[in-house]
């Protein structure tokens, strides 16, 4: 199971703690935030603004398969060299050509940003960057934009499908093991509901596997 969350990270981090606890979560991740700042080059550091004090948030359910899908359908939908899979592993790293793949941080994909990924932050820079989460958890993270731009390349490859089709997609069942294409697609439709969002408002995207 997966949910994908677009507001500030100190909301996403609240979760269900004591109202208190927000301004605390908000002051670490501003300090977070300009330590991060301080490490990567000037042009990404420059875009790495938000307003972590917003309340606006969205929170999409992405079922139990539909993350991993929609990552596998990306990765197999451009090796024209690979035979599609029918069903959803377990777990990514059993398929043999993702785990080659995700070894190289998908560094010569179309979709880097989608595969390698769990957190996008506001802005628009080409390369994703490996960095310690507020919490410590060293994640790959990516750029709100790109991820916006490689959905829709996405789409526009392989679904061809309107808004209105692709809203649809959130009911659609996605249960471990399942057929790959509705997982998938429901998938898309929950993040690229997110990260509308979070382009909208100028806010983190963040997938969290339950």
């Amino acid at each position: 199971m997966a949910q994908v969350f677009a507001g500030p990270l100190s909301r996403w981090y609240h979760g269900e703690q004591p109202g208190s606890e927000l301004a605390r979560l908000r002051t670490g991740v501003e300090t977070w935030r300009d330590d991060l700042r301080a490490s990567v080059p000037a042009k990404i550091a420059a875009q790495l603004e938000w307003d972590e004090g917003a309340s606006h948030c969205v929170a999409h359910e992405l079922g139990d398969a539909g993350w991993m899908a929609l990552r596998l359908f990306a990765f197999y939908a451009e090796r024209t060299d690979l035979d599609m899979p029918d069903t959803v592993p377990s777990l990514l790293e059993l398929d043999a050509a993702w785990r080659a793949a995700s070894d190289d941080r998908f560094g010569r994909s179309l979709y880097g940003h989608l595969l390698a990924c769990r957190a996008w932050l506001p802005g628009d820079f080409p390369v994703t960057l490996r960095v310690p989460m507020p919490d410590g958890e060293t994640w790959e993270v990516g750029s709100v934009t790109v991820l916006a731009n490689q959905l829709k390349w996405l789409n526009d490859r392989t679904f061809g499908a309107a808004t209105a089709e692709v809203e649809r997609w959130g009911t659609l069942a996605a249960p471990a093991g399942g057929g790959l294409l509705d997982a998938a697609r429901r998938g898309y439709a929950g993040l690229a509901a997110a990260v509308a969002a979070g382009a909208g408002e100028g806010l983190p995207v963040v997938v969290r596997e339950l």
